[in-house]
């Protein structure tokens, strides 16, 4: 198939259904002219629209930039939802009755003298027919019959002002309309005020929105003049003020409210600390009882004043079972490969990798224990008895404490435990006093011993007590009755 665009004697191209068939396969368009819904005929050089008719279901339709003179012949696109002729050499509206579909209409920079036989267009919204030859009220009288019509583009044509014109642009519905570069802008005293308290439904004018506060600044000027307008400004200052007033006093309470949190976070981890170590001490056989149930009494009540500050998560944490390696990276448990990159991502900074099953690790020595898939289907035996749960509780409470120690302890002797050991004793548990004794001594010895503030000393000596109860080995009860 020969693929040269046709043109008549003077060189124009015709749009006959030869060459609207090359230029869609140039553009990549179907060749079946029912198929398509769009269709780009600009910068060809039209003079006249014609042989459109087998393009029945088009939506858009681009002619804008050619040479065309007149609008016809676009009767059978019926489903035209969009038309753009801006650019061409138009000098009536005509012809678009059957368009009852057309929503957008573009007729700028033609030779347009008036608005005229929209009125059969009852979905157009939108028409721009800026740098046209618009001119005074008999050009634009039809407007009123468009009231479908939301955004008018009336830019750089020549309309004066006239107070018909103003009437008849307050009978319209726009929402937006553009009307700069005209001498209506210039002659109209108080322009901006006057169009907005004229045009009910504007939303926006030229380059700028009308804000609720601009539309009530001008309804207060053309109730009671400048005054009015003055007293509308202050009251909206002053609102504006109590505005940011509340804003702050929320902001303030947030700040209050995070404060308040991160005390009772704190205090609910220095006792979920002692409470670890008195049960501790209660498993050795030490009378720690009331105290224990003291503290647990307190760490309720923190948790319940902690429901007063419970902050609301928009997306809720995924469930995964993980534990972590001797080197403390996180292991996530009967995950894929995939699952464990996609869980990374969303939830973990940490290095992850992916396990089907494994164990907990043993801090002093390295080596694992039994495995989690192990203890877990322990738990769930039916023929568990009450204590073999109690203990597993009770080990998982030392795994963590051990977690949290293991660094700590790095750099302590037999002699720093026993000498930690015999201050405690002599000033009763009280970690404060042992703190600053057991400084004083590790600065006379120049020792480099780090981590001696109280609350790293409960967990050192947490470490020791279960270290100690690690290592004992039960005696020998043979022979005894």
């Amino acid at each position: 198939m020969n693929k040269t665009i046709e043109r008549n004697e003077n060189g124009t191209v015709i749009m006959n259904l030869r060459n609207l068939k090359i230029i869609c396969d140039r553009k990549g368009l179907y060749q079946t002219p029912e198929n398509n819904e769009t269709i780009y005929l600009h910068y060809l050089g039209f003079d006249k629209i014609q042989n459109l008719e087998p393009y029945k279901n088009l939506v858009a339709l681009w002619l804008n930039n050619n040479a065309i003179g007149k609008i016809e012949n676009l009767d059978e696109l019926t489903q035209l939802v969009n038309l753009y002729l801006n650019h061409n050499l138009i000098q009536k509206i005509e012809n678009l009755s059957f368009l009852t579909n057309l929503c957008t209409l573009n007729l700028s920079h033609n030779s347009i003298k008036k608005i005229e036989n929209l009125q059969a267009l009852t979905k157009l919204q939108n028409l721009n027919i800026s740098n046209n030859h618009l001119a005074g009220y008999e050009s634009l009288e039809n407007l009123q019959e468009c009231l479908s019509i939301t955004n008018l583009d009336l830019s750089n044509n020549f309309i004066s002002y006239e107070k018909p014109i103003l009437e008849l642009f307050g009978k319209t519905n726009l929402g937006c309309l553009y009307l700069k570069a005209n001498s209506f802008v210039r002659e109209c005293s108080d322009y901006r005020k006057i169009m907005i308290v004229t045009i009910k439904t504007l939303k926006y004018l030229d380059d700028k929105p009308v804000t609720v506060g601009e539309r009530r600044i001008s309804e207060a000027w053309q109730t009671g003049g400048k005054a009015a307008e003055q007293q509308e400004r202050i009251a909206q200052i002053e609102q504006r003020k109590e505005i940011n007033y509340q804003n702050y006093l929320q902001t303030l309470e947030r700040q209050q409210r995070g404060e308040m949190r991160n005390n009772l976070l704190t205090q609910k981890d220095n006792l979920q600390r002692e409470i670890s170590l008195l049960q501790i001490l209660l498993a050795d056989g030490d009378d720690v009882q009331n105290q224990l149930e003291q503290k647990e009494k307190e760490l309720q009540n923190i948790e319940t004043e902690l429901e007063k500050y419970k902050i609301d998560q928009l997306t809720p944490y995924q469930c995964v079972l993980t534990t972590r390696d001797e080197f403390g990276n996180i292991i996530i448990l009967n995950k894929s490969e995939d699952e464990v990159i996609q869980i990374k991502q969303k939830y973990f900074n940490d290095d992850i990798q992916p396990l089907s099953e494994t164990d907990l690790p043993d801090f002093e020595s390295g080596n694992q224990s039994n495995t989690l898939t192990e203890d877990l289907e322990d738990l769930n035996n039916s023929n568990l008895e009450q204590q073999n749960i109690n203990n597993y509780i009770y080990e998982d409470k030392k795994v963590k404490i051990l977690r949290e120690v293991k660094d700590k302890k790095e750099g302590w002797t037999l002699e720093n435990e026993q000498l930690l050991q015999n201050l405690l004793i002599f000033h009763q548990f009280d970690y404060q006093i042992v703190s600053k004794e057991l400084k004083k001594k590790m600065e006379e010895q120049n020792s480099k011993l780090k981590y001696l503030d109280p609350e790293d000393l409960k967990l050192i000596w947490t470490y020791i007590e279960l270290t100690k109860q690690k290592n004992h080995k039960p005696q020998n009860l043979d022979g005894i009755d």
